[in-house]
Parts: structure tokens; C-alpha cells; sequence
């Protein structure tokens, strides 16, 4: 609960709201037992029955208190949706899986929301309630109050015991639905191999192991809920049952109070102890929470690596005793060179670490060590991978990325990559929606999209992951001609492994046995 806590710093003042809503809920459930003490006494003992003017300060307490609650419980979801919104902001630009992203971005986050919509507001009620109530009673009737901070603890101690236990089951739900969302992702993007190969009854046991994991892990955490709820329930209605002897006795057999002080006394008990009990029950919600947040941290302390990055005026990109390594493999790229600022192919063999040192330059790929920019490249590279992101909105939209670009522009580069006769043939032109569930592109269409994103917005490198692999002659031509326009205003990186975009590059980088070495003219048979 710590992570989850230091998140809510920055927004003090929702804290002092929910500070001074709890105070003016605990005077309010003071005041409303004294006020129904009164007309509870006037009836039964004095017979009076002119208490109109009491009834409308009840009916006035009452609804204070509905209010109160209610700028309470907005307080929370107000609190819960800001962080909510900071996380979702910083998970998105984790470099995780696809399955894991998206149920941290979803469930994940969605899985916190009850600690600060309903638990952080209930540790303040839980505190200051019973705080106020013990501190009235014990000028109002000390006897009470002695009994309530010896019963009192039991509450946090049996929720404490169970909420520890439900945070790691939390974790071990929300790691289980990782793993089923993983791997039912790779099978469908698989399913043709796995048809193909007959592999699908295995895949389909696979993913059956996977469902009942989470639905057993699932079923973990409710019958824990459901068992501390009954044994809160029972320690409230056992503390409740001492004061009500207590207050008996003293009542009918010791004379000691009156009976307008026993009418306040019970009323106050059971607000002190479901306040306690609403905490038990919160906590529990909270420990489930917690154990969303630990996933949402250590991906967050993942991002936090950064590679160290310096400016210089020199018009190259020097590397300082880098190294690239992944923590479920061998693998370790060493990038300890100068490369000056020109156009070049980046080659080497499958699996050598072209696209690692592309995305180190693009400050995509976390790596020890010091890389040097040029101070003109700072906010000015660009990385292309070989899949092109399609927003589902507007062609215009995914054009612009939502700036101001003018439209004769856009038109202008459109036609040179052949794609201005395409959009305006669609249904809205330009303002035609694609995506997932809308018009699709195909993929030499989506890559020129792509690559007409970089003409309306340039930037000084543009680093290219094999921009033609796997496209037809057509766009592979229409493409390979916009980057030699491409080239009069960006320095352009291109990872090939075609032999003739290999062989006619004036340099290269070869990325080849864990190292990274520049070259003038190379041969196929030397990348391999």
C-alpha cells in the first residue's frame, strides 16, 4: 500500500477535504444520537409528545449526513480518477507485451481504483469517528469508552491477518491473467502455424490450464472476502453485546444512569464499531489493491531506467562503453564507437541486435553506459518499426497525429507516395475512420502512411526498420524512391537485410558477435 499511497502526494488538498468532511461527519453522528436520545426519552419516560422542533433538527442531521457522504465517496472517485489517468499515462509508454499491457492499462489500473475511492476515504472516517465518539463518551460515559479501546484493537488485528494474505493472492490473480492474456494473444497470432502444424488441441488445453488458474485464483480471493466479513461481523456484534450488558446492568440494576444517557450510549456504539468494521472491510479491498499496485510498480520502475544521454556540438553520435542485455537471456550488445552524422544501412545477422541499437539511438531502449547527440538531434529522431501503428480515427488524424499541418501539404506528399488517390476515393476522403473494426490498409498502404507521417512533421534522423520487408514490387519501389527524397532533409538509418540495399551503401553499421562497427562497402558474405 505504500506505492499506492506516495501516489496520492501530489493532491494535498483532497487529503484536507477528506480530513475536514470526516470531522464534520463524526460531530453530525454525535449530535444525531444526542438529538434521538432526546425524543426516545421525552416519549417513553416524560410521555411528552411537542418535539416537532427536535424532529426538524433530526430530519436537518440527516441530511447533512447523506451530503457529507456523498462529497466524501465524490472526493474519492475525484482522487482515484487523477491517479488513475497518471498511471494509465506512464504505462502506455512501457515497452511490455501486448497482453500484459493492455491488462495493466485496464484491469491493472481499474484494480486500484478501489483503494482510493474507498478505502483511503474510509481510513479517515475509521480514524476520526471512533476517535470523536471515544472522546465524547468518555465525559459523556467513561464506562463505554473504557470498554470500546479494549475491544476496539480485535477489528484491525483479524483484518489485518486476512488482508495480508489477500494482497498476495491478488498478485497471483493479476499474474495469472497475464500469462492466459499472453499466451491466448500468441495463439491467435499464430493460429495459421498452429493449424498448420496441428498443434491446436495442445494450444486449447493450454489456454483451458490458464482460464482455470485465474478462475480458481478468483475464487481464492472471494472466499477470503467472504470469511472476513463474517468474522467482523462477529467481533462488532460481540463488543456491541458487551456495552448493551454493560449499559443493562448500570441501567436497571445499579440505577447508575439514566435512561436518556443508556438511549445515546447504544445508539453511539454501533456507529463506533461499523466504523471500525467498514474499515476491516475496506482494507480488505485495499490489500486486493495493493496487490494490482506491486505489478503497476515494478513495471513503472522498469520504465524509470533511462538511458544517459549528453548534447555535444560535434556533428556525431558518440557511444561510451554501452551495453544492451535482457534479463531472461544471454544476450549483450557492446556499443563502444563514434558514428558520424551521414546516411547509413544498419546490417548484420538475424538476432545481432540491429533493431536494439536503433531504438538505443531513439531513446526507446534502456542501455548502461553514455551516448553522446549531436544538440541538434535533441526531440529530432524518429524510429520506424516494421509494424505501423494505425490509430483508429480519421486518415487526417492518423496523418497529423493531431497537429496543425496544413492540408496542401499533406496533399502534396501524399501524391508522391501515392496514397492521395486512395484516401479521397474513400467514403469521408481524408476523414474516413481506419483501424481496428473500420477500413483496413493494407500493408504497403500502411508503411507509405507511415512514412507520410514523417514528410508533413520531419525530423533530422529517421531510422528505418526494414521499410520494404515482406511488400509487394510496387510499394516497395514507391517507398524506397520517397527515402531517397527523404534524404535532402533527414539523415536516414536504414536496418536491410536486402543484399542490394546492403551493397550499395556508401557506409555501414555492422552489428554483428555482441559488437557495433562502422564500415565503407560491404559484401552480404561478410554480414552474415
Amino acid at each position: 500500500m505504500k506505492f499506492l499511497t506516495q501516489l496520492t502526494k501530489p493532491f494535498i488538498g483532497i487529503h484536507i477535504l477528506l480530513f475536514i468532511l470526516s470531522i464534520m461527519l463524526s460531530v453530525i453522528i454525535i449530535t444525531q444520537s444526542l438529538e434521538i436520545g432526546k425524543v426516545v426519552d421525552f416519549i417513553l419516560t416524560k410521555h411528552q409528545y411537542q418535539i416537532s422542533q427536535t424532529l426538524v433538527v433530526i430530519l436537518l442531521i440527516l441530511v447533512s449526513r447523506a451530503i457529507i457522504q456523498s462529497l466524501l465517496k465524490y472526493s474519492g472517485h475525484l482522487l482515484s480518477n487523477k491517479i488513475k489517468n497518471n498511471i494509465r499515462s506512464k504505462i502506455l509508454f512501457n515497452n511490455n507485451d501486448a497482453g500484459e499491457l493492455m491488462n495493466l492499462s485496464q484491469q491493472g489500473v481499474e484494480g486500484v481504483h478501489p483503494f482510493f475511492a474507498d478505502y483511503l476515504p474510509q481510513v479517515y472516517k475509521s480514524m476520526l469517528i471512533p476517535l470523536m465518539i471515544i472522546l465524547f463518551l468518555f465525559k459523556f460515559h467513561y464506562q463505554t469508552a473504557l470498554i470500546m479501546c479494549i475491544t476496539a484493537p480485535f477489528i484491525p488485528v483479524f483484518y489485518i491477518i486476512i488482508g495480508i494474505n489477500t494482497a498476495k493472492k491478488a498478485t497471483d490473480q493479476m499474474l495469472s491473467l497475464n500469462h492466459f492474456s499472453n499466451y491466448f494473444l500468441n495463439v491467435m497470432k499464430g493460429i495459421m502455424t498452429i493449424k498448420l502444424f496441428k498443434y491446436d488441441d495442445k494450444a486449447m488445453g493450454k489456454i483451458e490450464g490458464y482460464s482455470i488458474q485465474y478462475k480458481n485464483n478468483t475464487m481464492k480471493i472471494l472466499k477470503t472476502a467472504f470469511l472476513s466479513t463474517l468474522m467482523l461481523e462477529f467481533v462488532s456484534m460481540l463488543s456491541i453485546g458487551i456495552i448493551a450488558l454493560e449499559i443493562g446492568l448500570s441501567l436497571i440494576v445499579f440505577k447508575s444512569v439514566s435512561f436518556y444517557v443508556a438511549v445515546v450510549v447504544l445508539m453511539l456504539a454501533p456507529e463506533f464499531y461499523n466504523a471500525l468494521k467498514d474499515l476491516g472491510l475496506a482494507f480488505h479491498t485495499g490489500k486486493q489493491s495493493s496487490g494490482y499496485g506491486e505489478l503497476i510498480e515494478s513495471t513503472l520502475e522498469e520504465k524509470e531506467q533511462t538511458t544517459e544521454v549528453l548534447y555535444h556540438a560535434k556533428n556525431a553520435i558518440i557511444f561510451n562503453d554501452m551495453k544492451v542485455t535482457y534479463a531472461d537471456s544471454d544476450y549483450e550488445l557492446s556499443i563502444d564507437t563514434e558514428i558520424p552524422m551521414q546516411h547509413y544501412v544498419i546490417a548484420g545477422p538475424s538476432g545481432a541486435g540491429k533493431s536494439t541499437l536503433a531504438k538505443v539511438i531513439a531513446q526507446l531502449q534502456y542501455a548502461t553506459g553514455e551516448m553522446t547527440l549531436p544538440e541538434y538531434l535533441k526531440d529530432n529522431i524518429v524510429y520506424l518499426s516494421q509494424d505501423p501503428i494505425i490509430l483508429n480515427t480519421s486518415i487526417m488524424n492518423n496523418i497529423t497525429m493531431f497537429q496543425n499541418i496544413d492540408e496542401n501539404i499533406i496533399y502534396q506528399y501524399a501524391e508522391q507516395l501515392k496514397l492521395h488517390d486512395l484516401f479521397k476515393n474513400m467514403p469521408e476522403g481524408y476523414e474516413t475512420i481506419i483501424g481496428q473494426g473500420e477500413r483496413q490498409l493494407s500493408g504497403g498502404e500502411a508503411r507509405r502512411l507511415m512514412l507520410l507521417r514523417v514528410f508533413v512533421q520531419p525530423k533530422l534522423l529517421v531510422i528505418f526498420d526494414e521499410p520494404t520487408a515482406m511488400l509487394d514490387i510496387e510499394s516497395e519501389l514507391i517507398i524506397n524512391e520517397a527515402i531517397n527524397k527523404l534524404k535532402d532533409i533527414s539523415t536516414v538509418f536504414i536496418i536491410a537485410h536486402n543484399k542490394h540495399t546492403i551493397e550499395s551503401a556508401s557506409h555501414v553499421v555492422l552489428v554483428k558477435n555482441g559488437r557495433v562497427s562502422l564500415h565503407h562497402k560491404v559484401k552480404v558474405s561478410e554480414v552474415i
